[in-house]
């Protein structure tokens, strides 16, 4: 049995050079301090918001009193500024609205001055018509001239009219001037109503006048016409009337401004 050394107490220094040089030969990694990962990027944090804390509760009346009236004076001032807002654009469209009607106005002057010459036209027309038939039916002989029942008209202009009305920015003009209007366009509009019937009724006389290309009209021919020309004078003294009507609405300076 081999006999174990004594223990004398001194430490055993061995050297580890060799060792580590083996280690170092033998295909270990070596750990360099320039492989290692940079740290990463630290991320920038925006700065916090800054809440107020918020105030404390009123401690007294008069303080309670200076809030309420501070909110009231808030309130005021926000409805104050929406209705003055509110106000520029009524005023704003109510002024469009008079340009757009002054301008229509002034278009059915000049339209409704041109329509009263035609209907003085058509009227001296008819009245040479009436003078041939009559002459015809007392003879029983060809009618001596042509029968001229050719006429012409324009229709009065209320697009602006109707436009404003939809939108209703006729709301927002006074009562007196939006009667003068409302006067001018329903004469206008009766104005082509009438228009409408006469221009039938002189239609219908040269469907009728066709019937006998060689001016030898027949007993009822020639009385259907007479009739029709009536009718149809009375309708254009009629119109020439309404016409008048509202060419002395559309004459009120008040359009003018």
């Amino acid at each position: 049995m081999p006999e174990t050394p004594p223990h004398t107490g001194d430490l055993l220094l061995v050297d580890l050079a060799p060792v580590l040089a083996q280690q170092s030969m033998s295909g270990r990694p070596e750990v360099r301090s320039d492989s290692l990962p940079d740290d990463p990027p630290q991320e920038e944090h925006s700065p916090m918001l800054d809440v107020h804390p918020a105030h404390h509760a009123a401690s007294s009346w008069k303080e309670f009193l200076i809030h309420i009236a501070t909110i009231v004076l808030g309130l005021l001032i926000a409805v104050g500024l929406e209705q003055i807002v509110e106000y520029l654009h009524h005023r704003n469209e109510l002024r469009l609205a008079r340009e757009e009607l002054r301008a229509e106005v002034e278009e059915n002057r000049d339209i409704t001055t041109r329509d009263i010459q035609y209907i003085h036209q058509v009227q001296t027309e008819l009245n040479n018509d009436m003078a041939l038939l009559l002459a015809h039916r007392a003879t029983n002989k060809p009618l001596t001239g042509k029968l001229d029942f050719t006429w012409s008209f324009y229709k009065t202009r209320d697009a602006a009219w109707k436009a404003n009305q939809l939108t209703g920015a006729l709301n927002l003009m006074p009562h007196n001037e939006l009667e003068r209007y409302d006067f001018i366009f329903s004469v206008c509009q009766g104005v082509m109503v009438s228009a409408d019937s006469w221009n039938a009724k002189l239609l219908d006389a040269e469907a009728i006048a066709n019937r006998s290309r060689d001016g030898q009209l027949s007993p009822e021919d020639t009385n259907e016409l007479i009739s029709a020309i009536s009718n149809t004078q009375g309708e254009l003294t009629r119109n020439g009337a309404l016409i008048g009507f509202a060419q002395d609405a559309m004459q009120n300076r008040e359009f003018e401004k």
